[in-house]
């Protein structure tokens, strides 16, 4: 091999190499790289001080734990006449396939091998986050949001979640029944909707937080 095809092959792995940091996280599924996978989501779908729809470091902490708890409750609190596949697209307890499910979290999802990984502008937003948190003196509102993000994603995956379900206990929205937690997440704009038993939590139960707007389940008939 010439000189220049050495040069050559040496920029296509390298190349390569860089191609692959910039969507998987890791090879190693195991509890470091699920809660850092985790965290990546909670901390993605959040905003942050100077975006559009951030209004304060609590807002986007609710939001943060509230999105952990509709995770959780597709993974292991599926309400009774529904099955899990209707709910999360996936029928598994593993909490990547409850990311990665086809449709549901964009941006996360499993590459060509089966990994679970992120869209470049996911990591990209990560890291930039973390470069200005850096940038301060004192810990300060971008610190404090990452920290809260990693703190809550490593606790899950260790055991569970701590804070409370703010929509546990609902029952009726407006004249519909409902099974309580929520179900499903998304930008809260008018033209966004998950659609079929999916039912819009409002304003006036704190249905909108951090830039998100939260649904719950249609409670069936033959729910007791």
């Amino acid at each position: 091999m010439t000189a220049c095809l050495k040069l050559l092959f040496f920029c296509l792995i390298c190349a390569t190499a860089v191609m692959a940091k910039k969507t998987e996280l890791a090879t190693d599924e195991n509890k470091d790289f699920v809660a850092g996978y985790l965290a990546r989501l909670l901390i993605n779908e959040v905003p942050f001080p100077g975006e559009s729809s951030y209004k304060s470091v609590e807002d986007s902490k609710i939001a943060m734990t509230q999105i952990l708890w509709v995770i959780n409750c597709r993974r292991q609190l599926i309400p009774a006449g529904y099955r899990q596949k209707q709910v999360a697209n996936v029928k598994s307890n593993d909490i990547l396939d409850i990311i990665t499910a086809g449709g549901q979290c964009d941006g996360f999802f499993r590459d060509e091998q089966g990994r679970a990984a992120v869209a470049p502008r996911v990591e990209k937003r990560f890291k930039y986050l973390q470069l200005i948190a850096r940038q301060g003196g004192k810990p300060g509102k971008f610190t404090t949001l990452l920290n809260y993000g990693k703190g809550l994603a490593a606790a899950y995956v260790e055991g569970g979640i701590e804070q409370a379900d703010r929509f546990a206990g609902l029952s009726i929205i407006k004249t519909t029944l409902v099974t309580g937690h929520a179900y499903a997440w998304m930008t809260d704009k008018d033209y966004y909707s998950p659609g079929g038993n999916f039912v819009f939590i409002p304003d006036s139960l704190s249905g909108s937080l951090g830039g998100n707007r939260f649904y719950t389940l249609k409670k069936k008939v033959d729910d007791k």
